[in-house]
């Protein structure tokens, strides 16, 4: 069982192995049904993890993942332009399969704003990254993971280096995060 993420020009390719080994890492513990994974135009931060929209039309406001009931996890509202590709695989080998329903699609933005993961996307693990790493020298991992009757919603911020190095954490901790990664590393090394 192994998903790849292949890298495109503009990405840097130690990023996106990285983020490919952590969702692999989640993939072999946590078994979702089915995953999507969102690539998005440029970087961004940690506040589109729970982001229901602006205040005033000035200032964001997110929910606290982890203090929100699970039905109201919210997905955040990219407009479909920032969207450069979208990909589907399904349970147990997860293959790729089609893209399916868009996860962002033109609609109003009060519609955008109230879509909740239970609903738009029942069953279904969540990921998004960041593009144009290689120019930026950033880049971003989203995850909403299903578990049982809740969602596991967390944010990771890299940063270039020697390798590339985790800048923040939101939602999960350093050595889980550390562990995910080497449980999808170690399924690379062997193949499944």
């Amino acid at each position: 069982m192994r998903m790849k993420i292949p890298p495109q020009p503009e990405d840097a390719t130690e990023f996106v192995e990285q983020i490919g080994c952590a969702v692999n890492g989640l993939l072999s513990r946590y078994l979702p049904a089915t995953l999507v994974v969102v690539k998005i135009d440029n970087w961004f931060g940690k506040r589109w993890l729970g982001f229901c929209g602006k205040f005033l039309g000035v200032a964001g406001v997110t929910l606290k993942t982890h203090s929100t009931p699970p039905k109201h996890i919210r997905i955040p509202p990219f407009v479909p332009e920032r969207v450069v590709s979208q990909h589907r695989f399904t349970a147990p080998s997860y293959d790729e399969i089609e893209p399916g329903e868009l996860v962002h699609r033109q609609m109003p933005s009060r519609d955008a704003l109230r879509r909740e993961a239970a609903f738009a996307a029942p069953g279904t693990a969540l990921v998004w990254y960041s593009g144009n790493s290689e120019a930026n020298g950033r880049g971003s991992l989203m995850v909403y993971l299903p578990i049982d009757s809740s969602y596991w919603a967390w944010y990771v911020g890299l940063k270039l280096g020697t390798p590339w190095g985790v800048s923040e954490y939101w939602g999960i901790k350093r050595d889980e995060y550390a562990s995910l990664k080497e449980e999808g590393a170690a399924l690379q090394v062997s193949g499944k």
